[in-house]
Formats: C-alpha cells, structure tokens, sequence
C-alpha cells in the first residue's frame, strides 16, 4: 500500500477551517485517503499539535 505524507499547512486548513483554503485541503486529503495511506511525521505532528490542548 503506498503513502502520502501530509503537510502541516494542509492539516492547519482543515483543523482551523480556513475560510480560503479548507475545502482545497479537505478535498485533497480524501482523494489521497481514497489512494492509501496518510502519514504525518513527527516533525509535522508537532507543527500542528503545539496550538492544540
């Protein structure tokens, strides 16, 4: 099964529902789930988490 890393700016767009961006990132996020796997590395993981509690 192939993998797309996600980037922090595509998860913040949908997490933060950027009125700009949100439905790009939400869209390309279930094309890529559709084709494999989502992988979020730990540096990324952290970008995102760091605004969340």
């Amino acid at each position: 099964m192939k993998g797309a890393m996600v980037d922090s700016c595509v998860l913040l767009d949908v997490l933060t529902d950027d009125p700009d961006w949100f439905a790009w990132s939400s869209e390309a996020l279930a094309a890529t789930a559709d084709r494999g796997l989502l992988v979020i590395n730990p540096i990324i993981y952290a970008e995102v988490s760091i605004g969340f509690n």
